[in-house]
């Protein structure tokens, strides 16, 4: 019986017509997002194809996963681009946000009314750089008319890293689970290869191959050619697999196409043609080709110019490959990293050809892997550490190579992939799995599970002759203590894992920033500066993801000293450097920081812009403390200038992340008390801290340099009436503002102090503590909180009779709420220049309430001068987005061009 090896699509209506419907709402412009999973051979491509074939004149990208390339960054990145006609440059040169912007102005720039559908088959073996990337950019299509389809082996719950799943899950996403086909349709396949079957025969085929048309598709082509088997008793033939019958066709092939075709499966699932013919060494390699092709085991395709060997199915190569001998797949490999031009590839093949320890090949993984590492390149270091630990016979340097691969996926931002390769690796019970299941607990947010497995890792340090694994664990017992506020702790565990690792530059640049923010936290400020300044000031320090760590911290203690613009310049300088090389989670932080100096500094529309970029980074992270960080700052603007739904949507937000880790819980404190302040609602304000009071050790919550939040407490228990407690709270948190030498503190209290004795109708002390305010605040170029203190003290000097000292106090607030947009505290100050027989002509503000913040932050760049691609690349968006909300804008605000709006803005008619 001759059965063709060529797709047959029966059954599965329901599936097709689920991508149909996804393809209706992506044409819609609702981008749609579809994951289709199941087992090898059910039958996800030939559905995929069978829907494709549907789509005429629809612009179609496409990529198929390889296990040859799983590790290469951007491979499957640079199969889409090209299918787009877009060759990729550099690629692998560049971090995964830029390269997802790339994609995301590929996927979306089509005509108005078309729709681009993206398909990556075999998703589970595509390299992680290209499936973040993809993420990115699928995060991002919002009203895009875009469909993304995922082809995965197995379920996504294994493969697909969470972000994926996350986004399945959403209202524009879904996945799509191929079981095994119906009696029925083992019929239709039979038919549509030939084989017409009695339903009884049917029946039995589809009981024997659990209804996989893979394996009924095998096991027809080894029956007789009659039918006399749909009517015998005897069992079917057991297909041994479908790589058995790839090696059945292969022994069918003269030698040199055999030789061929085991070259191309050593390069993987598609292989310049080139390559294959070098590593061939065959004298007539093209005549043998044509031979490898009639085989129907491969074919030629033409990519971009080029001629690819492309094998008809991954499980035909996978087959081949295999049953490889291993004296012939080693030779193979060794001559084949000889021919590749690319590095990665070139390691991988020497990784398959090591048949013995290879202590140049160790090497030579560690320092790649050291190399990827300090480029954020955290897949392909991944890959080195894991081969390295498979291949060295030295069992304490297999857990070591292996916790190092755990731990660049866990700085990747991939939690889940760290999770199960904790669990396969499999660690012998003892300090080091402790330690390594105890910092997925920390990612995890299981405060108790990280305590327990820290500080058994350490009891038990003595089990592992190992200075330095005794030296990780007491930074990662430094790291928690700051996650949980306890200063003195993280001072005593950093300063032992340096003292354990003297000489460990490594070990030195994680543990700094636990040393700074410990000082920071029981208020010894130069000790902290001191801890940073070492390795800041180092010309020879590495600037990876740890040194801009430092640098971010550095921003926080700035901010906490009154420096403002130094800050900026830390945060911006961090943001920026940690974005190029990757590192997402110390960009969110830099840019959190930003935020929060460009709020205290008056340029609100640039902290929007910081915040809507924060948030984005946060998200892309996966990051729960960042992003609930990220949406602290990122309120700070809108709480300010009244718009509540999008202040409150901030706050919401970090409470739906359920917070457990303390400094977790006192963000989540502030945002909501800060909220309820600016509401003046006293008692919410009040309800807001009351967590803090929850939390043991009070070192990190006492430190108004990260968690200021003392002159919420002050002014809330002022407003609320409760002016014993009020003056008890003011004295104390003064004395603190002013051991710790916080300038901006000190006004708030100072501003809270004035209010307090103003309730207590002694007008000429509120006055003179007000004056104090202002005296602190007026060097610190602070206009929103001087306008706040200008406006108590024109309340106080007008109910003083004072009306013309309290007018000019009055008009002085007026005019910096009306430049910051501060709606509420401008409304307050109006009514008492009301009151003071004053009615100011009303000014041409914007109703800030009008723009969302993304459509601030586009207007705001696009003042500044950028062009919409630019405005795209700085918001992390497509630019058909871009013109989506800068369209939003002009109708909200009456204009027809950027013209007219840049013209406005520099006519002072907005203040963006």
């Amino acid at each position: 019986m001759a059965i063709a090896a060529t797709s047959v699509f029966v059954g599965r209506q329901t599936e097709l017509r689920a991508l149909r419907d996804a393809m209706t709402e992506a044409s819609r412009a609702h981008s749609q997002l579809v994951l289709v999973e199941g087992d090898a051979g059910i039958g996800k491509t030939t559905l995929v194809e069978r829907f494709l074939v549907e789509l005429d004149a629809t612009r179609i990208l496409r990529a198929s996963g390889d296990e040859s390339e799983s590790h290469v960054r951007y491979a499957a990145v640079d199969q889409l681009l090209r299918s787009a006609g877009r060759g990729g440059k550099a690629l692998r040169a560049r971090a995964h946000v830029a390269i997802g912007l790339e994609l995301l102005e590929t996927i979306s720039s089509g005509a108005e009314d078309a729709t681009c559908v993206v398909v990556v088959d075999d998703a589970h073996l595509t390299d992680a750089e290209s499936l973040r990337a993809l993420l990115f950019a699928t995060r991002r299509l919002l009203t895009s008319r875009a469909l993304i389809v995922l082809v995965v082996r197995g379920t996504t719950e294994e493969t697909l890293p969470e972000g994926w799943r996350k986004l399945a899950a959403g209202p524009s996403g879904s996945t799509l689970t191929l079981g095994p086909l119906e009696p029925s349709h083992i019929s239709e396949l039979g038919l549509a290869l030939g084989v017409a079957m009695t339903p009884d025969a049917a029946g039995r085929l589809w009981e024997h191959t659990g209804g996989s048309p893979l394996h009924a598709h095998a096991v027809l082509r080894e029956l007789p050619n009659d039918s006399r088997w749909q009517h015998e008793p005897r069992a079917l033939p057991v297909p041994e697999s479908y790589a058995q019958l790839v090696r059945r066709d292969l022994d069918r092939c003269a030698p040199d196409v055999v030789t061929l075709i085991e070259a191309a499966a050593v390069l993987g699932v598609r292989a310049p043609l080139h390559a294959v013919v070098e590593l061939t060494g065959l004298d007539h390699p093209l005549e043998t080709l044509d031979e490898a092709v009639n085989s129907g085991l491969l074919r030629v395709e033409d990519r971009a110019g080029s001629a690819v060997v492309v094998f008809s199915h991954p499980l035909a190569r996978a087959a081949i490959y295999e049953a490889l001998p291993k004296a012939r797949r080693s030779a193979l490999n060794t001559a084949a990293a000889a021919i590749v031009h690319d590095t990665v590839a070139a390691m991988r093949h020497r990784v398959e050809a090591a048949t013995i320890t290879n202590h140049a090949l160790l090497a030579d993984l560690e320092a790649h892997a050291r190399d990827e590492i300090s480029r954020g390149a955290w897949s392909s270091a991944v890959t080195s550490l894991i081969s390295a630990s498979r291949l060295t016979p030295v069992p304490a340097d297999r857990e070591r190579l292996a916790l190092e691969a755990i731990e660049a996926m866990l700085y990747s931002g991939d939690g889940a992939a760290a999770r199960r390769l904790a669990e396969q690796t499999g660690f012998p019970d003892g300090p080091r799995r402790d330690s390594v299941l105890a910092y997925l607990a920390v990612f995890a947010d299981d405060v108790g599970e990280a305590e327990r497995l820290l500080t058994r890792a350490w009891d038990r340090r003595a089990l592992v002759d190992d200075a330095r694994l005794s030296a990780t664990i007491a930074q990662r017992r430094a790291f928690l203590a700051t996650a949980r506020l306890r200063g003195h702790e993280a001072i005593e565990w950093a300063q032992r894992a340096v003292a354990l690792a003297p000489d460990d530059a490594a070990t030195g640049l994680l543990v700094a920033p636990s040393l700074a923010l410990g000082f920071s936290f029981i208020g010894w400020r130069e000790d902290a500066h001191a801890a940073l300044d070492r390795w800041l000031d180092d010309p020879a320090a590495p600037r990876h993801g740890a040194g801009f760590v430092l640098l971010a911290v550095k921003g926080f203690l700035l901010l906490g000293e009154g420096a403002v613009a130094a800050a900026r310049t830390a945060f911006e300088t961090s943001a920026a450097e940690s974005l190029e090389r990757g590192l997402l989670v110390v960009a969110a932080l830099s840019l959190s920081g930003l935020t929060r100096a460009e709020y205290l500094a008056g340029a609100w529309d640039s902290a929007v812009v910081a915040s809507e970029r924060a948030i984005a980074l946060g998200v892309e992270s996966e990051d729960r403390w960042v992003l609930a960080l990220a949406h602290w700052s990122a309120s700070y603007v809108p709480a300010a200038r009244g718009d509540w739904p999008v202040a409150e949507a901030h706050v919401r937000a970090i409470h739906e992340q359920t917070p457990s880790f303390e400094r977790h819980v006192a963000a989540e404190a502030l945002a909501t008390a800060g909220l309820a302040a600016a509401q003046d609602r006293a008692g919410d304000v009040l309800a807001g801290l009351a967590p803090l009071d929850a939390i043991e050790l009070r070192e990190g919550v006492d430190d108004p340099t990260f968690l200021p939040w003392h002159h919420l407490m002050a002014h809330a228990l002022v407003d609320a009436g409760d002016v014993a407690a009020a003056e008890l709270f003011i004295r104390s948190a003064g004395a603190l503002a002013a051991a710790r030498r916080n300038p901006l503190l000190a006004a708030q209290l100072a501003h809270a102090r004035g209010k307090l004795q103003f309730a207590r109708h002694d007008p000429e002390r509120a006055a003179a503590s007000l004056r104090d305010a202002l005296e602190i605040i007026d060097p610190l170029d602070l206009p929103y909180e001087h306008g706040l203190i200008e406006l108590s003290h024109g309340q106080v000097l007008r109910r003083a009779r004072e009306r013309r000292a309290a007018s000019a106090a009055l008009l002085a607030a007026q005019r910096r709420f009306a430049e910051l947009g501060a709606q509420p505290a401008l409304e307050r100050c109006e009514t008492e220049l009301a009151a003071c027989g004053l009615a100011p002509a009303t000014r041409k503000t914007r109703d800030y309430t009008a723009l969302t913040p993304q459509e601030l932050a586009v207007a705001r760049l696009v003042i500044s001068g950028m062009t919409n691609r630019e405005v795209a690349e700085e918001l992390m968006l497509s630019t058909k987005t871009v013109e989506f909300h800068l369209g939003h804008v002009y109708t909200k605000l009456g204009f027809r061009t950027r013209s007219d709006l840049r013209a406005r803005a520099r006519a002072n008619e907005l203040s963006l």
